[in-house]
């Protein structure tokens, strides 16, 4: 694999539950130290797609490939291509999935230790420096339920950093945040993308789509209608599907 190859590739995606079609044919690649925006309306199939990139989705065909992996996704991955597969993508949900006994620090240097099999101090050193570049050094040793959502939305951002992954997804990570908190995280994931991380984001914030992201990716009823630079896709859409599903989010504002 070369820096100029795809360093994700989902071809033809199909996932189904049942008789219901939820992504369709789907074929999307993102190259080394892209930031790719996927929005659209509810029900699109955007956060199941992008659970494939990490199999949390099953698709009942389709092919995926992550850096150096290549998976046939028609029958279930094996326990070490799953754990190698994970290694290479750090997830970042809606709800934070913090541990609420444990400190911050020990949430964060935890799976290093048991994943990468880092020692504690190892762990540890690495954690410190994430914590400072989200921004909170100050709450190694504090308890989840002592931060606020914005905060604990940073944590998880820097403990899916700690397994030094090559590509980040972001599942709607502001939405279950009030607007001043959900600020706080978008600050972390531009910086994020000014340092080159490639990084693929469900979201509904348009404007940070509209800002930050290199394409933005239109889904609707399971299957990618638009795609293109941001100012295009959102300034000049040219799908009827995507300039209905833009113009009722100015309306609503």
């Amino acid at each position: 694999m070369t820096d100029q190859d795809p360093i994700v590739r989902l071809q033809d995606i199909n996932i189904k539950y049942g008789a219901y079609h939820a992504v369709r044919n789907v074929t999307l690649e993102v190259a080394r130290g892209e930031v790719v925006a996927i929005v659209g309306p509810s029900g699109a199939g955007k956060s199941t797609l992008l659970r494939t990139i990490n199999m949390l989705e099953q698709p009942v065909s389709g092919t995926l490939h992550v850096g150096q992996f290549t998976f046939s996704l028609d029958h279930e991955l094996t326990s070490k291509q799953l754990l190698a597969l994970r290694r290479s993508t750090g997830m970042v949900f809606q709800s934070f999935n913090l541990f609420p006994h444990m400190t911050v620090e020990k949430n964060i240097s935890l799976p290093q230790m048991r994943v990468l099999g880092r020692s504690k101090s190892e762990a540890d050193s690495r954690t410190a420096k994430l914590l400072e570049r989200v921004h909170l050094s100050d709450k190694a040793q504090s308890y989840p339920a002592r931060l606020s959502g914005g905060q604990q939305q940073r944590i998880a951002i820097a403990r899916a950093l700690a397994l030094d992954p090559q590509v980040m997804l972001f599942d709607e990570p502001t939405s279950a945040l009030d607007p001043e908190l959900g600020l706080e995280v978008l600050s972390v994931m531009r910086e994020l993308a000014a340092e080159g991380m490639t990084m693929i984001v469900v979201t509904h914030e348009i404007a940070f789509a509209a800002e930050v992201a290199d394409r933005v990716v239109v889904m609707a009823d399971g299957a990618i209608i638009e795609q293109g630079e941001p100012e295009q896709v959102i300034r000049n859409p040219s799908s009827p599907r995507t300039q209905k599903f833009f113009r009722a989010i100015l309306d609503r504002h």
